[in-house]
């Protein structure tokens, strides 16, 4: 294409010519870990990866810099998570087997000065993958934006402390007005794209317990937090 030619791309991460995310930086997305964030409710997280060198340049250039073309890949990285963590431990047994229930797949809001920056819903294609990574264990998953975030424009979470992050979230996410015609009772997973704090997560999860929704888990690609100890969900 004349446009490749004209403006050549390189990895994502490495910078390496001619491709979107070469193999072995798509590679560094292959992990499945698992990160519980206590309290009530408890929310399990999985993450593909630690949030650091390539991966973190990768993740920031498809974030903030509008790099599209990693939607692709990025969707098959939440799709495998899902497989391999959420779905490996979910009990066959549970109500989110059962015909007649629905899975809500919850995309993690930004605010809407960050959305009007990015000129996107950034994880809503993230959410797409994790729904049909569901629906092919025949778990009757869909999208739904069932939550909204009310504060405006702030620093980005690479640039304020744990404290303003709880600060900046709490309060601010809360059920939009179709969460009516959302079944209580049913489960919902929790799709965005880095785990810090854990903050927003907690606050996405307070919220929809509030409508007496249940968090069966969280699915993002990166966390920041290096973990001490061997937590593949493969392991």
């Amino acid at each position: 294409m004349v446009r490749d030619v004209l403006f050549p791309r390189g990895c994502a991460g490495c910078d390496r010519p001619d491709t979107v995310l070469c193999e072995d930086c798509l590679h560094m997305f292959s992990g499945c870990r698992e990160r519980i964030l206590g309290g009530e409710p408890m929310v399990r997280v999985w993450s593909a990866a630690i949030y650091q060198g390539l991966v973190r340049h990768a993740v920031l250039g498809w974030k903030d810099h509008d790099d599209v073309e990693l939607d692709t890949p990025l969707m098959h990285v939440v799709a495998e998570v899902t497989k391999h963590g959420l779905l490996h431990c979910l009990d066959r047994a549970a109500n989110v087997y059962d015909g007649n229930a629905a899975v809500a797949v919850i995309p993690v809001p930004s605010s809407s000065a960050s959305i009007r920056r990015r000129g996107r819903y950034h994880t809503l294609p993230l959410a797409y993958a994790v729904a049909s990574a569901l629906r092919s264990d025949g778990i009757n998953a869909r999208v739904s934006r069932l939550l909204v975030h009310t504060a405006g424009g702030r620093k980005s979470v690479q640039q304020i402390s744990p404290a303003q992050r709880m600060q900046r979230v709490s309060g601010h996410i809360v059920a939009n007005a179709r969460i009516e015609a959302y079944g209580a009772g049913d489960g919902a997973v929790l799709v965005d794209d880095i785990v810090t704090t854990g903050a927003t997560l907690k606050e996405c999860a307070y919220a929809l317990r509030r409508q007496g929704i249940s968090v069966l888990g969280a699915i993002v690609l990166a966390d920041a937090v290096v973990p001490r100890y061997d937590d593949d969900c493969n392991g």
